[in-house]
């Protein structure tokens, strides 16, 4: 849970909405300097460039554009959500909100994925959640205005 802690460290001026351009590139970077890794090694595995070019994993452009474009904004409006949350109630409480998606995630496999079966384990799932839901409530006491 230590995603936005670099937040905290940056002045002022650069947080919240500013924090999430850095942040981009920042992942950007990172992701094509591993994809770059990952080329240059399979270079030297199968000892040809363009060996290693068909190894790597398409990406099929025409197929996912809509949605992996789609899925790409939606998980860009939730971290810009969650950059809000925790610049207005802070690390303890937004990021506590933010993780409970995990909760919505987990209804989404137990009712529309039938990922979790069994009345037993079901049942587990929403006694644990409900340990999570009051832990988020009791951090929420200890917000304070600023």
């Amino acid at each position: 849970g230590s995603i936005m802690v670099p937040m905290q460290w940056s002045p002022p001026s650069e947080k919240g909405s500013h924090y999430l351009i850095s942040f981009a590139i920042g992942a950007t970077t990172v992701n094509i300097s591993l994809w770059i890794i990952r080329y240059i090694y399979l270079c030297f595995y199968y000892e040809s460039p363009v060996a290693a070019y068909y190894a790597l994993p398409s990406f099929h452009i025409r197929k996912m554009w809509l949605p992996g474009g789609t899925c790409g904004l939606l998980w860009s409006i939730g971290n810009f959500c969650s950059i809000l949350s925790v610049e207005y109630l802070g690390e303890g409480v937004g990021y506590s909100v933010v993780q409970a998606s995990m909760l919505v995630s987990g209804l989404w496999g137990i009712f529309f994925f039938h990922e979790i079966r069994g009345v037993a384990t079901v049942t587990k799932w929403f006694l644990s959640a409900s340990v999570t839901v009051f832990g988020i409530l009791f951090l929420s006491y200890e917000h304070h205005e600023k």
